[in-house]
Parts: C-alpha cells; sequence; structure tokens
C-alpha cells in the first residue's frame, strides 16, 4: 500500500533528478557556449594572422621588382636606359606607398600581442628602406665596397623574411591540447 511518507519521498527523489538535470544542462549549454567562444577567437586571430600575411607579401613582391631593377641598375650604372630608370623611380615610390600595408601589419601584430613579430617585420622594414636608399635611379656608379654591402642587405632581407614567415607559421596554427 503506498503511503503519504512514499509519495512525499518520490516527489522528493523526482525533484531532486529534475533539479540535477537542469543544473547540468545549464552547465553543458554555458560550456558549449565557452568551447564556441574559443573557436571563434582562434578563427578571427588567424584571419588576422593572414592579413598580416598578405600585407607583407604585397610589401615583399613589390620589394622584388625594386630589387630586380636595383640589381639590373647595378650592373649597367650610367649606361642603363632613361626608360629604366624612371620605372626603377616609379617602383621606388610604389615601395614606398606601400609600406603603409607593412605598418598596418606591424599594428595587427602588436594588437595580438606579438611583440617579436612585430619587431622582426620592423627590421625587414628598415633594411628595404636602408637598400631604396642606397640604390636609387639618380645614382651615377657603385663602388666594389657599395656593391658589397648591397648583396649583404639583400641577404639579411631574405633572411629576415624567412624568418619572420617561420615564426608567423607557428603562430597561425593554435597549439594542439593536450590529451589526459
Amino acid at each position: 500500500m503506498i503511503t503519504l511518507e512514499m509519495i512525499d519521498t518520490g516527489v522528493k527523489i523526482a525533484g531532486g533528478v529534475l533539479i540535477s538535470a537542469l543544473i547540468f544542462w545549464l552547465y553543458l549549454r554555458r560550456h558549449r557556449t565557452l568551447d564556441q567562444k574559443i573557436v571563434e577567437d582562434v578563427r578571427k586571430r588567424r584571419e588576422l594572422l593572414e592579413r598580416v600575411a598578405a600585407n607583407v607579401g604585397r610589401v615583399h613582391h613589390v620589394y622584388q621588382q625594386y630589387l630586380g631593377l636595383a640589381t639590373e641598375f647595378t650592373r649597367y650604372g650610367q649606361q642603363w636606359p632613361r626608360t629604366r630608370r624612371e620605372e626603377m623611380a616609379r617602383v621606388g615610390q610604389e615601395l614606398v606607398d606601400v609600406f603603409r600595408e607593412l605598418t598596418e601589419a606591424e599594428s595587427t601584430l602588436l594588437l595580438l600581442g606579438e611583440k617579436k613579430l612585430e619587431r622582426t617585420l620592423r627590421i625587414y622594414g628598415s633594411k628595404i628602406v636602408n637598400l631604396r636608399r642606397q640604390v636609387h635611379a639618380e645614382k651615377q656608379q657603385f663602388s666594389g665596397d657599395e656593391m658589397h654591402v648591397i648583396d649583404e642587405v639583400k641577404k639579411e632581407i631574405s633572411q629576415l623574411r624567412e624568418s619572420f614567415f617561420d615564426n608567423l607559421s607557428s603562430r597561425y596554427m593554435p597549439p594542439a591540447r593536450k590529451s589526459a
């Protein structure tokens, strides 16, 4: 026979189960929301790093054009045609204009807390500026020492770019979670 105490106990047990289920459901819902936020944050960070890589890529593309013309210019000196000098001056100005993107990339890296990457990128940019100051269309000829310095600067720029992209790619992928 079912007594009032048995009904009371059954109601208390059912209420406990319902409250436990509700708390567990709220916990899971909150946990999923946090995971989604983490995934969204990682996705946004990756997008920003991709934008940085694209900006640096554009700068490097114009730098490569300038470098090709500068290398040709150092070989021919005064015998270099006027049209090529004008092209080098135009690409040099384009290099100056595209540096805005390098500054944008540096700002984005600082926003992300990537001070080491930003420093590497700043040094990379200053080396390109240094090269541009040494090789310009108005210069008439180059000494052997100047040629050697230009070659060294080109190597440093190449190494800085490689180092930057190595570090950027390691930051691009989120750290893997360690399994227990």
